[in-house]
């Protein structure tokens, strides 16, 4: 893996996320948004950011148990609640886009059905936001341990087999 730095975004290039960022913390709950940005930032493989998420869901009392749920929602759906699983796979749809068919009618109504109309669409902010966010992070090289108070087990956590 390439250590090589690169130029930073300028800060008027990051505005919109930053608004994006600020509209989805007012309206997705943290539960939801814990679990939507952990999944997403290990689907995508972005070091930097499943750092910072998992650090914040520890703040937010959540453990090791919780967390690799969410990062591995797809091998341990059982561990999740019905309307977590939905929120994971509607995740999943979004991040592997591709073509109108990738988010079908039936898990869009799930989502609609645990969430409301207004909530899906917030979900899917979310999960377009932390997207966006993952390619920044990734694309930029962003180093994990930039972060202020993660630590080592949030950059390389000893996992048990999937």
């Amino acid at each position: 893996m390439s250590t090589q730095k690169r130029k930073k975004i300028s800060a008027g290039a990051m505005a919109p996320m930053v608004a994006m960022e600020a509209y989805t913390r007012a309206r997705v709950s943290r539960a939801d948004s814990h679990l939507i940005r952990l999944r997403v930032s290990a689907v995508n493989g972005c070091r930097y950011c499943t750092s910072m998420h998992r650090r914040d869901a520890r703040k937010d009392g959540w453990d090791d148990a919780r967390i690799l749920a969410a990062e591995l929602a797809d091998s341990r759906a059982d561990q999740l609640a019905e309307d977590q699983r939905v929120v994971a796979r509607f995740a999943d749809a979004v991040t592997h886009i591709n073509g109108e068919e990738s988010v079908p009618d039936e898990l869009w109504a799930e989502v609609v059905r645990h969430r409301g109309e207004t909530g899906a669409g917030q979900l899917l902010m979310e999960i377009v936001t932390i997207n966006a966010w993952n390619r920044i992070a990734i694309s930029t090289r962003l180093d994990p341990r930039s972060l202020r108070g993660v630590e080592e087990r949030d950059i390389d956590p000893e996992r048990p087999q999937a």
